[in-house]
């Protein structure tokens, strides 16, 4: 039976979009334009069409609630989400949406080292103090190579959600002062109330484009091993600042060296 699958393809942006993620984006719409127009000639069982949404210059929870609001209006099937941040591969949604589950995620890291995977594990619990339930998160690090895993939470630098999820959901869906952060936290009320399941594909990876590396020093010696140059090459010889208009070429061997 023919049914025509709704995806909302949404970009929170704080408007600093890098040159990398820029040409990575333009790629992905690429194809989902091909996959539409295929999959309407080809006269598939499941015909595809991708509506364009972005959401800029705001905090990003901001940003994602209001495409999810787009998505609801416009009644869209999926909220497929990509931060401006992330380098994917063209096919990222066709790779998620194979799996056929209610919130899945592809393999990727933090910007920051140690560069953990950003899949979790939640821990739910009652404080005596404030007495009142909290949940941590943990960053799972064990995760298993080239499986799909079922988790409790995993971060959204992409990700593919069934509306079906949102729509059981009361507002606000992402906009939370949670310190697990806000795709975390998504996670946890989409399995607590609307019976959700989480997953994350680590049978390939996204990018995470990270901070320029500031150039010292320290950077250049890790990376090149003074000791080691110096037994090649032998020291240096001519060191020092010269005043070069004190001494003679001609006549001395060695230069004067003026006191730094």
């Amino acid at each position: 039976m023919l049914k025509t699958i709704k995806v909302a393809f949404g970009i929170p942006t704080e408007g600093h979009t890098p040159p990398e993620s820029f040409q990575s984006l333009r790629l992905m719409c690429h194809r989902h334009g091909v996959l539409s127009a295929q999959s309407k000639a080809e006269g598939r069982d499941e015909q595809f069409e991708f509506y364009d949404m972005t959401a800029g210059r705001m905090f990003t929870p901001m940003a994602r609630e209001k495409l999810a609001d787009q998505a609801l209006a416009a009644g869209m099937d999926y909220l497929f989400m990509v931060d401006d941040d992330m380098l994917c591969p063209y096919n990222l949604f066709e790779r998620l949406y194979s799996r056929k589950v209610d919130i899945i995620a592809p393999l990727a890291f933090t910007r920051n080292p140690p560069h953990l995977a950003v899949l979790y594990k939640i821990t739910e619990g009652w404080d005596p103090i404030k007495r009142q339930q909290y949940c941590i998160s943990e960053w799972i690090k064990n995760w298993p190579r080239n499986t799909v895993v079922e988790c409790d939470a995993v971060g959204f630098g992409a990700v593919l959600i069934d509306m079906r999820v949102i729509r059981k959901l009361e507002r606000p869906f992402f906009m939370c002062s949670s310190g697990t952060g806000e795709d975390v936290w998504f996670c946890h009320r989409a399995k607590k109330e609307a019976g959700a399941r989480v997953f994350m594909d680590t049978t390939f990876e996204i990018g995470h484009i990270g901070a320029p590396i500031i150039i010292g020093t320290a950077e250049h010696d890790r990376l090149n091993d003074p000791k080691e140059a110096e037994r090649i090459y032998g020291q240096y010889k001519k060191w020092g600042v010269y005043n070069v208009s004190h001494f003679d070429d001609a006549k001395s061997d060695e230069p004067e060296v003026l006191a730094l």
